[in-house]
């Protein structure tokens, strides 16, 4: 686990870069909005709440650019990335950011099977990533490359009872990271995912008293807002050197972020791989996966000769 600290010298890369990024209204969003003007970024935005929208739109002018944007809504998500891109003229950073959690456990046995459930947060957590990533991606090639940043959550990893659909829409989300960064890195395109725990927004007001009350930790908006940045310019330092030294690029990385601090912890779970599945399987794996990611195969059919 590498503890990830935003580089001052690194937030000035972020002046004249444009961002799109979706769920900007409120929270997370917002305030990850907030940092990147300040750092003299531009930024374009989607979210269905148009009241806090437009008046982050009004405070943050003429370096925010608001549109109306459902995340499940394959459409809506091309209206606003053509849209930042007919007034800014490029897309340097994707941040796929909207997300909701449904508090209602449909495997509760008191549930009525008949009527079939909800899966808004299927919909919003992951296809709605799916779509920023394909999306953005198109508009990241033409700049040259730049940087997709996927919010997940704690619940990415770790199990959370009551919470199946929450957890398998945001398990999707580093998956879909996974299934991206090979691909994404030759064409300078880095891929990275946030996995906050405990942030004080409004998914978490029914949990509140008793997280406090056992002093647990605690994330601001901010907190989470400053490890999308480290993502977004980790990767701009001068000399191909990022945080403490590693080497560029910072890519399919997953980012804890907790009580405020930001953690990298994808390379100590790939590390541990021969601990975990067994050094003889891990082994094997490998060569399979080498043979996986080779010019010689291809799961496209149409691709085969």
């Amino acid at each position: 686990m590498t503890h990830l600290l935003l580089e001052p010298s690194l937030l000035d890369s972020l002046a004249g870069k444009v961002a799109v990024l979706t769920g900007g209204a409120t929270g997370i969003g917002r305030s990850t909005i907030q940092q990147l003007c300040k750092h003299g970024a531009k930024v374009a935005f989607g979210d269905v709440l148009e009241g806090p929208s437009r008046e982050l739109e009004s405070e943050l002018s003429p370096n925010v650019h608001f549109v109306k944007c459902d995340a499940s809504s394959y459409s809506d998500q091309l209206a606003l990335f053509k849209s930042a891109h007919e007034k800014f003229g490029k897309v340097d950073i994707v941040v796929a950011n909207a997300g909701i959690s449904i508090r209602k456990d449909i495997f509760d046995p008191s549930e009525d099977i008949t009527q079939e459930p909800s899966m808004k947060e299927i919909d919003i957590n992951t296809k709605g990533a799916i779509f920023s990533a394909r999306i953005g991606m198109y508009y990241l090639r033409q700049a040259g490359g730049g940087d997709l940043v996927l919010v997940s959550s704690i619940a990415g990893f770790k199990e959370c009872g009551g919470l199946a659909t929450y957890t398998a829409s945001k398990h999707g989300v580093i998956g879909l990271m996974r299934g991206l960064h090979l691909t994404a890195t030759p064409e300078n395109i880095r891929v990275n995912v946030i996995c906050p725990w405990m942030t004080r927004t409004r998914l978490v007001l029914g949990i509140e008293k008793g997280w406090y009350e056992r002093a647990l930790p605690v994330n601001e908006p901010d907190d989470v807002g400053r490890a999308i940045l480290v993502c977004a310019t980790a990767n701009r330092g001068a000399n191909g050197l990022t945080h403490k030294g590693a080497r560029l690029p910072f890519a399919g990385k997953i980012v804890y972020v907790s009580g405020g601090e930001s953690y990298e912890i994808e390379d100590g779970i790939q590390k541990l791989e021969p601990s975990w599945l067994g050094k003889e399987n891990s082994q094997v794996l490998e060569k399979g996966q080498e043979y996986l990611a080779s010019d010689s195969t291809s799961w496209d059919e149409s691709k085969l000769s």
